[in-house]
């Protein structure tokens, strides 16, 4: 496999929008109907976070809007944790298992909606992360509606990163009033440079 069509960072293989496996994803869809089809640099970010403050080990986590799934691939590879991905975008399944292949993990993938998450489900949960999943305002409300019931059925911790859009900026100054919640600033040098935030949800 040619390494220029790679990006190798903490421990993943992280591939890119040139390599050829991917390319012939692309070109057997017709299309994408929540911008699944390449990979996010908010999750940089997030994985650096993740690399300073771990999760619990045996823990159990969700990835909310999961894309290619890199974030719970890192914790996967390098925390001794359980992750599962959800996305509505049915088109990014073939990225997702991939880039489980080729790193060699075997993350699960459920093609699901915020809204399908229930507090009986939830409570398996010890915690959510997620990366670039409010970019539409009318993304605000489901995922609020979301957070809500995660922390009621007492998930311990939710991150969302984010470059920082006005919905993101709206949904953290209304977790602001309903939850224990900051948003830390997150700046990464490596594979890019850049600065991305992070809402950070306490369920304590």
């Amino acid at each position: 496999m040619s390494e220029q069509h790679i990006i190798n960072h903490c421990g993943l293989k992280i591939l890119r929008s040139t390599h050829p496996e991917v390319r012939k994803i692309k070109r057997l869809q017709q299309g994408h109907s929540a911008h699944g089809n390449k990979v996010w640099r908010s999750s940089f970010a997030l994985i650096d976070y993740l690399e300073t403050y771990p999760f619990k080990a045996k823990s159990k986590v969700l990835e909310i809007g999961c894309g290619w799934g890199l974030s719970g691939l890192f914790l996967t590879k390098n925390q001794d944790v359980n992750v599962t991905g959800i996305d509505i975008d049915s088109s990014v399944q073939p990225y997702f298992e991939l880039q489980n292949s080729i790193n060699g993990c075997e993350v699960e993938f459920q093609e699901r909606s915020f809204e399908t998450l229930y507090e009986n489900e939830l409570n398996d949960y010890q915690y959510i992360i997620g990366s670039d999943v409010c970019f539409w305002d009318e993304m605000t409300n489901p995922l609020l509606d979301l957070l809500q019931r995660a922390i009621k059925s007492g998930v311990e911790k939710i991150l969302i990163a984010d470059p920082g859009r006005p919905p993101f900026w709206q949904l953290t100054e209304i977790c602001s009033q309903k939850f224990n919640s900051e948003v830390v600033s997150r700046r990464i040098h490596t594979p890019w440079k850049s600065e991305k935030y992070i809402l950070v949800i306490r369920g304590d």
